[in-house]
């Protein structure tokens, strides 16, 4: 419900702007929701902070400053992967709530740290997971856990787009090694771990990558127990690449995906493939921003981690995928 007037919408700050395009996405979501705003940004790189405060009215200020202000209720936090952990602890420490983007560490010890500042920080947390509230991500979900695929024998996800290609990823994407694996090919990984757990192994491989520029394409293949693989592919150059979601087993096959948005499923008995409903707007579960907003609102008694479990195991296994990839092996999570 939209408070009676503007002074009284939460107001909310970004610390980091290593990802312009989902500072942009938060702000939409807030003026659609109509509960808070964005008011204040921050980043190391200022330059940075500025490029994404435009358009959007923002104030740019330093961490420390944007921490210190006591009218901002909450943070959300897109900075680079590598300052997320410290930034997360530093707003709780600030008594901020806080919102993650996808990840709060990139490993696993950072991540154990971070969970346990946020649990004795008692403020309200969520980590941001948005690929597993797509409907076609729930339908797959729903799908496994009533067995009618039988025993899960593979798993494929891809993500990708032509970003490198068209020119659309600014420098600092570019120039990280770990950009790509961070950002698009976070969401497959983090998908894995939401439908099958933390795995036991990781392999990864990736082409066109250098000491100081990220990886075109790559793939990463989890290991599971009963020995499950789930292959997780990713890239930057695939300008037609609609998301894919598939689910192999012993009694059927699930397929996601598309541009549009389409489930179905095939029973190893069926002749033909049966098309799966998605949920529509008014049947979505709420978002981890609309959960979070409706936390800090509620006060702290009522708040619950959102998510934070999930952020140690994806932790873990980005800290084994970069293992992988720097010594070319295969790296136990």
């Amino acid at each position: 419900m939209m408070r009676e007037g503007v002074d009284e919408m939460i107001q909310l700050g970004v610390l980091g702007s290593w990802n312009g395009f989902h500072v942009k996405e938060y702000a939409a979501m807030l003026a659609k929701n109509g509960e808070a705003k964005l008011v204040s940004i921050s980043d190391d790189n200022e330059a940075l902070a500025a490029a994404a405060a435009q358009g959007l009215s923002l104030t740019v200020k330093s961490h420390e400053e944007l921490l210190a202000d006591p009218a901002i209720a909450g943070v959300i936090v897109t900075a680079a992967p590598d300052r997320a952990a410290a930034l997360i602890a530093d707003a709780v420490a600030a008594g901020k709530a806080v919102l993650a983007d996808k990840l709060i560490a990139v490993t696993g010890t950072d991540a154990e740290r971070v969970a346990a500042a946020v649990r004795a920080g008692e403020v309200p947390f969520a980590l941001d997971l948005p690929l597993a509230q797509k409907p076609v991500c729930l339908a797959a979900k729903h799908t496994l856990d009533s067995g009618r695929l039988g025993r899960l024998t593979g798993v494929r996800i891809r993500n990708a787009h032509g970003g490198l290609l068209k020119g659309m990823l600014p420098p600092h994407f570019v120039e990280d090694p770990s950009g790509l694996l961070t950002d698009i090919g976070l969401h497959g990984i983090y998908m894995a771990c939401l439908l099958l757990g933390q795995p036991q192994a990781v392999t990864a491989l990736s082409a066109g990558a250098s000491a100081s520029r990220t990886p075109e394409t790559a793939v990463c293949v989890l290991e599971f127990g009963d020995g499950l693989l789930v292959t997780v592919e990713m890239g930057y150059v695939s300008p037609v690449s609609p998301f894919t979601l598939e689910l192999f087993g012993t009694e059927g096959m699930f397929t996601g995906g598309g541009y549009a948005g389409s489930a179905r499923i095939k029973g190893a008995a069926d002749e033909d493939w049966t098309d799966l409903p998605l949920l529509q707007e008014h049947e979505r579960p709420l978002t981890m921003l609309e959960q979070w907003l409706q936390d800090i609102e509620a006060g702290k008694e009522e708040s619950e981690a959102w998510n934070l479990s999930q952020g140690i195991v994806i932790g873990r296994v980005l800290e084994a995928i970069t293992r992988s990839l720097n010594q070319g092996v295969r790296a136990t999570v």
